[in-house]
């Protein structure tokens, strides 16, 4: 082999390492640059991959790091489904990072984290930590929200009058409640109003069916709080209005000594006493609100004849159409219910909210009205009342949409509106319709034609080999 031949062919092979080595450099390259700059298509019809536009705008504020915690079993569709989740998160917000623990195989991390059932999410950022137990698009944005707000809210549980508790396990508790809103960032304190005002820190009262009336002097820090915009939550039973009729009735929420009678639930297997709310008021507490309630051993609860100018008073839950007013105390514990001329027809409202406007200021002052000190008037205070609290009690609460209905109330109430509901996709149902030619290729081809040529081959081929 001559010299130049040689220089060529070494010439060649050098020109063909480079060749490879350059790809080599080019696919490394590419695929740093895809890890960390990579661009997604949903190509579904209902753009299941995507995530809403309410949440996008959430994710726009995000401006410090946060890591979200998938606890889920890897190798199961499950973790999956997070994957595929929390990845849209990661592609539409640098700051936000995401990673799929199996607690079976990390117990240690997964005790940490306080963990104690598959399918929980921990999200961690702005120095404080988030536990969302569905994991779904709703829940993990309004926990990003609670933590980009990081302001801990003082909810004041009013005591002294056989009020329900928020501790404990018994099912008349609302520790549930206080769990769910403990997790967004509220703080739970008791108050006795016999012994100190509200203070002006506070985000929201709750008396949860008081059980003795509450003194005058009590219902007085109640109005002074709600006039200098405080907001209030009220449960109630049936047939006690903890002294709070008047205070109510001066705030346009009328309530009545009666219990809802509701045949509907007896249909679906409930009982009378167990009135179902399909329908709803409308206000931004409700808006988009579909799901369905069922309350238990209810009174009516409905805004008053006599409108005053800067209240706004809204009913949010009505009954069935088939459901009544049931006013004869005697007839109800003698187990004879029936509808009578004393009785009113449903829908009965079983909520109602009263939202105190500034012009009711003016009105106060030019009456010279000095026991109602207008004077503290000073923002828009916010009323809701219940006309039942098993509902929201650890009884009843995680029963239909109970825990969504009170937990979007409350955060109505203490002006955490944008904590949002979405709207879940489904993937809409396409069915096959074929006329009777396709329908008989589609029998014949599978049953008939393919198995008999495969038989037919069959046959040839062990011809072939039986004539060798």
């Amino acid at each position: 082999m001559s010299k130049d031949e040689t220089k060529m062919r070494l010439r060649s092979s050098s020109n063909m390492t480079a060749a490879i080595i350059l790809v080599i450099v080019l696919v490394v390259v590419i695929t740093l640059l895809s890890e960390r700059h990579y661009f997604r298509w949903d190509l579904t019809s209902t753009g299941e991959h995507t995530l809403s536009d309410k949440t996008l705008q959430v994710l726009k504020n995000i401006k410090e790091p946060v890591t979200i915690r998938a606890f889920v079993r890897v190798g199961f569709q499950e973790a999956e489904d997070a994957r595929k989740l929390l990845s849209a998160y990661q592609y539409e917000a640098a700051n936000v990072h995401y990673e799929l623990i199996d607690p079976e195989r990390n117990p240690s991390v997964t005790r940490r984290y306080n963990v104690k059932n598959i399918n929980t999410f921990v999200l961690e950022g702005y120095g404080q930590s988030q536990t969302v137990k569905i994991a779904d698009e709703e829940h993990i944005t309004n926990a990003l929200i609670t933590l980009i707000e990081s302001e801990t809210l003082k909810v004041y549980w009013l005591t002294g009058h056989g009020e329900r508790v928020f501790k404990g396990q018994d099912p008349g508790a609302l520790s549930m409640l206080q769990e769910g809103l403990t997790n967004e960032n509220y703080e739970f304190l008791e108050i006795n109003l016999m012994q100190e005002d509200i203070p002006k820190g506070a985000s929201l009262v709750v008396i949860a069916a008081p059980v003795k009336s509450l003194f005058p002097e009590e219902v007085t820090s109640l109005e002074k709080h709600l006039k200098r915009g405080g907001r209030i939550i009220v449960f109630l039973e049936p047939y006690n209005d903890g002294g709070l009729k008047g205070f109510l009735k001066t705030y346009g929420i009328r309530i009545t000594d009666d219990i809802i009678v509701d045949k509907l639930s007896r249909v679906m297997g409930g009982d009378y006493l167990l009135p179902m709310v399909v329908k709803y008021g409308i206000h931004d507490i409700t808006k988009d609100f579909r799901l369905a309630c069922l309350f238990d051993m209810a009174r009516s609860v409905e805004p008053g004849d006599e409108q005053k100018s800067g209240l706004t008073v809204t009913a949010l839950a009505y009954t069935s159409p088939n459901s009544w007013s049931e006013r004869d105390r005697k007839s109800l514990d003698a187990g004879m219910v029936q509808f009578d001329e004393q009785d009113r027809q449903g829908p009965v409202s079983l909520a109602a909210i009263a939202e105190i406007e500034p012009p009711i200021k003016k009105e106060l002052e030019e009456k010279g009205d000095k026991e109602t000190d207008a004077t503290e008037i000073t923002g828009k205070g916010r009323l809701v009342v219940f006309g039942d609290v098993d509902f929201a009690s650890n009884k009843r609460f995680g029963l239909a949409a109970n825990g969504d209905f009170v937990m979007n109330t409350i955060n109505y109430l203490v002006g955490r509106e944008n904590l949002i509901i979405i709207k879940k996709k489904h993937k809409p149902v396409e069915p096959l319709m074929l006329n009777r030619t396709q329908g008989l290729v589609v029998f014949w081809v599978p049953v008939f034609v393919i198995p008999f040529v495969v038989l037919i081959i069959g046959i040839v081929v062990w011809n072939r080999r039986r004539s060798r």
